[in-house]
């Protein structure tokens, strides 16, 4: 085998990887990335040699032939995994044991069946140099066969009989490996035995051909056995959608039980979604759908399909992403799963179903390469902007205008390329999108489809120094950068340190922090830190969990290290202070806890935490008896149906309307808006103590009327808060359109934001 050319080739081939490999951050250890890297890369060569060894030297048993092209895969598949073995002496692993199994499930088993699959081409085209070209595209056609899964199929994920394992989004950061996927490759390992035995049973080493006839006769034991593992292996194929190697759409529809229709939308939910609360989702989308299409010019030519489903891991399961939402064009359909009405994202996300008409096949979104390159950038920047996302009370040119003043931009032509993917997720959407909003009101909307069916766009530089010009006089207020700090210091998973492990130990503290439990917080804390000591918000966790376990020196020590070591954002350091003042206030340190509430409400965080600080300064200078209540709400955070009795008290005990407040909302988050309007309009009569809390409760009025169809109520209420931001405008002007289409199922939508180009005279 050594003196094969093509083993020498594979070896060269295999080693150069494994040096690539190691330079880039992603893809440098053992892990699902770099498995599939080398699953996808890695069997064609050992194919082919296998092949090429077979014809050569095919005077040998069948058993022997396989084990040596199968010995020759594994060698190959050595050469990068001890490489990255190495490497991680100089770059952190942090999860051996699981990245070696991904090694060993993947590559290493996709390179031993490739060995196998070689000497069968060897042995059924005669030909020895088209055997070997049809060995190696044995693999290729096997990796487009998974392709074709994820095109045909809700199926993000992909297994691959080579290749191994493709998790889904990159933006997924929480992998593991799933039961389903050890039972597919017991099914190929199954499948490397069958042809193994079957092809030894077969293989006539003196006229070096596989003879049917005649040697079934001699060998009918071995053949037997072949064709039974055989049998196995096609039968669990067979039955792939029900083990969760691929998921069919019928399944999905099944398994979450109600279909709705609407003008625009075929909406697939959870059966136990109630009547009233299924139509207002297939209202949602319905008018989505429309606005997209009005604004793009993108006519309707086919209904959009959303599905629902009842968590991040029911969609994990089903069809391989969690928390990332997606949409596939080119089926017509979003994936989401069900959150408090409204959904934020469902907009962005019928954004790209909508403009599926625009972009080239077959994946119609905007491409290149006869529509084989997708422009990440051009694409989520369509949704950002048509949608007009907002995030964290910022809109995309505030993002974008806090971006640029901190040298943090991304360039425009990293952002309309393939770099879009290795950005932040935060900076890579909000750039893009404000990008995009600029290009279609300097541009005309005409321009911007023409950009999409492109999938480029024209005079790139221009329209980036005038964007920049523009977002230079876009208003940004301090506590706006405040809040912008904590996104902005996130990494891109391409750079991150064990992104996966530390997306495994995150959803691990969040788990705990819905326990209560402190003890398994230090720890999963202390786990987050060994790995990456800049993890501030682990750091914050973490000085809560000491200071409720009594440690005050220990949460104090890590309150300073926050502060003074890691210069850590502003809103995770008013988190940890906070954290602080609630060990405080129960431990009966008044005093101490009302002055780390006042101090931390000078520093910029987003609305709802700010408000509930604002509450519990509000607490330690009531009565006791009020100051007992708000606790048990606040801070020993009680379940809701107990919440609303309390704030029921609170009524009895202040004149303001703080009590009805807090019970409205409480209903309104069960989404009972029957019950928390007449709470939530009571609290506007009698008022409330802070603006923040005012601004809020405007809003909550806005929704639940219209959830009730009070339509001119709500509109009253969002006019309310048209002029309190450029954020609260552009979503107030968003249900406005919103009431005008549920009345008079027409309206006129316009883009977000405030227009670039003065109007023009008729």
């Amino acid at each position: 085998m050594t003196r094969l050319l093509s083993f020498r080739l594979s070896v060269a081939f295999a080693a150069v990887l494994g040096f690539t490999l190691m330079l880039v951050p992603l893809l440098a250890v053992h892990g699902v990335e770099s498995a599939l890297a080398l699953g996808l890369l890695l069997p064609p060569w050992v194919a082919a040699t296998a092949a090429s060894y077979t014809a050569r030297h095919g005077e040998q048993r069948g058993l022997d032939l396989i084990w040596h092209a199968i010995g020759a895969g594994l060698f190959v598949w050595a050469i990068p995994a001890v490489l990255l073995a190495v490497n991680a002496l100089r770059v952190r692993q942090c999860a051996p044991g699981e990245g070696l199994a991904l090694m060993v499930l993947g590559p290493a088993l996709g390179c031993a069946l490739a060995g196998a699959v070689g000497v069968w081409c060897a042995a059924v085209v005669r030909r020895p140099r088209l055997s070997v070209a049809v060995a190696a595209a044995v693999p290729v056609v096997a990796a487009l066969f998974g392709l074709w899964t994820f095109y045909a199929t809700p199926t993000v994920y992909v297994f691959g009989a080579f290749a191994g394992y493709f998790p889904g989004a990159i933006y997924d950061e929480l992998v593991r490996i799933p039961g389903r996927y050890l039972n597919y490759r017991a099914t190929v390992a199954l499948g490397l035995l069958a042809l193994a035995v079957i092809f030894d049973a077969l293989w006539n080493p003196g006229s070096r051909r596989i003879e049917l006839l005649a040697r079934s006769r001699s060998r009918a034991g071995a053949l037997i056995v072949g064709l039974g593992t055989l049998g196995i292996v096609l039968a669990t194929y067979a039955q792939g959608d029900r083990l969760g190697h691929w998921v069919t759409k019928s399944e999905i529809v099944e398994r979450l039980g109600k279909t709705e229709k609407g003008r625009h939308c075929i909406v697939h939910l959870p059966r136990e979604t109630k009547a009233e609360a299924a139509q207002r989702v297939v209202d949602d989308c319905d008018f989505h759908v429309e606005r997209a299409s009005r604004l793009s010019g993108v006519p309707l030519n086919a209904p959009i399909t959303a599905y629902f489903f009842r968590s991040a891991e029911e969609k994990k399961t089903l069809i391989g992403v969690g928390r990332t939402l997606i949409a596939k064009p080119w089926r017509h359909e979003v994936y989401l799963q069900m959150t408090r009405w409204p959904n934020a994202v469902l907009g962005h996300e019928v954004v790209h179903a909508v403009m599926g008409p625009e972009g080239r096949k077959p994946f119609a979104v905007a491409s290149k390469l006869g529509g084989l390159m997708p422009n990440p950038g051009l694409i989520e920047g369509a949704a950002v902007a048509i949608a007009w996302d907002l995030r964290d009370g910022l809109d995309p040119d505030q993002w974008s205008r806090i971006m640029l003043d901190r040298g943090e931009l991304p360039e425009a032509d990293l952002l309309m390329g393939l770099g879009f993917s290795r950005l932040p997720a935060r900076r890579a959407y909000m750039a893009a999108g404000s990008l995009m909003r600029f290009l279609m009101e300097t541009r005309g909307m005409e321009a911007f489809r023409k950009a999409y069916r492109r999938g480029s766009v024209a005079g790139l530089s221009e329209l980036e120094a005038a964007w920049h010009g523009y977002l230079g006089r876009v208003p940004v207020s301090e506590e706006q950068r405040g809040v912008a700090e904590v996104e902005l210091a996130r990494p891109s998973i391409f750079t991150a340190v064990c992104p996966h492990e530390l997306a495994r130990l995150r959803s691990n503290l969040s788990a705990d922090a819905a326990a209560r439990d402190d003890s398994r917080m230090l720890e999963t804390c202390r786990a987050i830190l060994d790995i990456d000591a800049g993890e501030a918000q682990a750091r914050a966790a973490l000085i809560g969990a000491l200071a409720r376990s009594g440690d005050e020196e220990g949460a104090l020590g890590e309150l300073q290290a926050l502060q003074r070591d890691m210069n850590a954002p502003k809103p995770i350091v008013a988190g940890a202070l906070e954290a602080l003042a609630d060990a405080r206030w129960t431990r009966g340190e008044l005093r101490e806890a009302r002055s780390l509430y006042s101090e931390l409400l000078d520093i910029p965080r987003v609305d709802g935490p700010a408000r509930q600080a604002e509450v519990k300064r509000l607490a330690l200078v009531a009565s006791p008896e009020e100051r007992a209540v708000l606790r048990q709400m606040l801070v020993d955070r009680t379940s809701s149906p107990v919440a609303v009795h309390l704030a029921r008290t609170i009524a009895t005990l202040r004149d303001d309307g703080l009590g009805p407040y807090l019970e409205g909302r409480q209903l309104w988050g069960q989404s009972e808006y029957a019950l928390a309007l007449p709470l939530l309009e009571e609290a506007k009569r009698r008022g409330l103590p802070t603006a923040r809390l005012g601004r809020e409760l405007d809003r909550l009025i806005g929704l639940s009327a219209f959830a009730l169809g009070r339509y001119e109520r709500s509109a009253a209420a969002w006019r309310d808060r048209m002029a309190l931001s450029r954020a609260a405008e552009a979503e107030s002007t968003l249900w406005l359109e919103r009431i005008e289409y549920a009345q008079r199922g027409a309206f006129s939508p316009r883009l977000g934001g405030p227009s670039l180009v003065p109007p023009v005279a008729p």
